[in-house]
Parts: structure tokens; C-alpha cells; sequence
């Protein structure tokens, strides 16, 4: 959530309702969105911070009219995934699921309710592999056998895993068991580079009417401030950034 009435995001992820102010993506959106049709299957994966769920939330979601997408957003948390989905799958519902429902069948109704391709993304998806988390092999094996399973019924549902990249050589134990093809569709979400940090500055200004003094000077001096050594710039830290400069320079006026 932004503070005040900045018009930055803070740490909050971007949602389809952000769309006009998501800049700076284009061609990772638009490769997510060509893959979308090539598999139903996808993995994103990227350093933390790189704005890897609003890449999906908002990004790949605005690509698509209300009539082509239905998202269901599964984070475990420290919870068993396998009771979350059915949780979150229950709340879109328009007919109760029972709990024992296999996977397909759940995923079949909600597809009945409302007509639309259901796009599961399952954010965070690293949560599933820490110990820490009360993650155990028992919960894992069910999940990845339920997703197999769907992904076998071919209904109009596309799995969406959503990911920490130090933790992909866990993701091995799903491809040596139930989900073989889980590394063939993958997009690596790299930090933003300086040009489409400018972009995300300047057209996020010019969309709210905030004026730059010394425009070109300011956005690099920006840019320069917030990378440091870095090859590439964190969303995260871009966003925070530029709240704490608006309501410094609101406080000022």
C-alpha cells in the first residue's frame, strides 16, 4: 500500500486494477502472454523483489478480457497448500465444493459456475519447500499428483507457479515424480534495467500530472541512487523510492 496519497506502489504487488500505471514490462509480458498459449503449464521465477506476481496479476492479466480470465491467487503461507487451494477455489465457487473433491473435479465446477478459463497462480510457490513452514514430502506428493491430474483432464485451466529462484533445485523432485514438464515453459524475471526504470518514472509522473524539476537530470540522479553497483534495479526498491520522494516533496509544498 502506498502512503498517504502518493500515487507510487509501495510494497503492495500491481493488480489488473493498476494497469494503466504498470510500465516498464512490455516485453516480458508479452513473451508470458505468448506462452500462456503454448502451455498450461508455466513456471516464473526471478531474485526477490523483482515484481514477479504483478508481472502476472497485472501484466499478463490486463493482456486479457474479464471474459478470458479467471484468477485464482494460492499462497501456502505457513498452511497446507493442498487446503488452501481448495479454500481458495471455494470462494469463487458459486456451488459449495466439499473438501475430498479431487482437484479436476473442484477446478470443473468452478469452470461451470462462470464460463471462463481459470488461470491458478500459486505465488510464493517456494513457501511449499520450507521446512521451517511445516512443509513435509507427504503434503508435496499430494499436491504435485493433484496438478498432475489436472493438468491430464485438459479443462480450461492454466497453472501458474510463481517463484524465488534460490529454490528451483527443489522444483527437481516434482520433475523426477508427477509433473515431468514442470521446467519446459519457464521465464526468468530479470531486474528492471535503467531504461525501463526511466520509463516507470516518467510516464508514472506524466500519468498523475507530477512535474520533474530538471526532468532528465532528476530521473538519472534517481536511477543512480537506488542501483548503486547493481547490474539491475529491484521493482521493490524503485517503488519504495518514489513514495518516500513524493511525500517528502508533498510535506515541502
Amino acid at each position: 500500500m502506498s502512503s498517504g496519497n502518493s500515487p507510487f506502489k509501495f510494497l503492495d504487488p500491481f493488480t489488473k486494477e493498476d494497469k494503466e500505471i504498470f510500465f516498464g514490462r512490455d516485453a516480458e509480458i508479452e513473451q508470458l502472454y505468448e506462452m500462456v498459449f503454448e502451455s498450461n503449464l508455466l513456471l516464473v521465477y526471478g531474485e526477490s523483489g523483482t515484481g514477479k506476481t504483478s508481472l502476472v496479476q497485472c501484466g499478463l492479466s490486463s493482456r486479457f478480457s474479464d471474459t478470458d480470465w479467471l484468477s485464482i491467487l494460492v499462497r501456502r503461507g505457513n498452511r497446507n497448500i493442498n487446503e488452501v487451494l481448495m479454500e481458495e477455489l471455494n470462494k469463487v465457487a458459486r456451488k459449495p465444493i466439499p473438501p475430498e473433491t479431487p482437484v479436476p473435479k473442484a477446478v470443473e465446477s468452478v469452470y461451470l459456475d462462470h464460463f471462463r478459463p481459470i488461470y491458478l497462480v500459486f505465488d510464493q510457490f517456494e513457501e511449499l519447500f520450507v521446512a521451517d513452514l511445516g512443509s513435509t514430502p507427504t503434503e508435496r506428493n499430494q499436491f504435485s499428483r493433484s496438478i498432475a491430474d489436472l493438468l491430464a483432464a485438459n479443462q480450461e485451466c492454466t497453472v501458474i507457479f510463481v517463484m524465488r529462484e534460490e529454490y528451483l533445485a527443489k522444483l527437481y523432485e516434482f520433475e523426477s515424480g508427477n509433473l515431468p514438464r514442470i521446467f519446459n515453459k519457464r521465464i526468468r524475471i530479470e531486474r528492471m534495467s535503467p531504461s525501463n526504470v526511466e520509463q516507470v518514472i516518467t510516464k508514472t509522473c506524466a500519468r498523475y500530472n507530477i512535474e520533474l524539476e530538471e526532468p532528465e537530470q532528476t530521473v538519472h540522479k534517481i536511477i543512480a541512487k537506488i542501483s548503486g553497483e547493481q547490474a539491475g534495479i529491484h521493482l521493490a526498491y524503485l517503488q519504495v523510492y518514489l513514495d518516500k520522494l513524493y511525500q517528502k516533496a508533498t510535506e515541502a509544498s
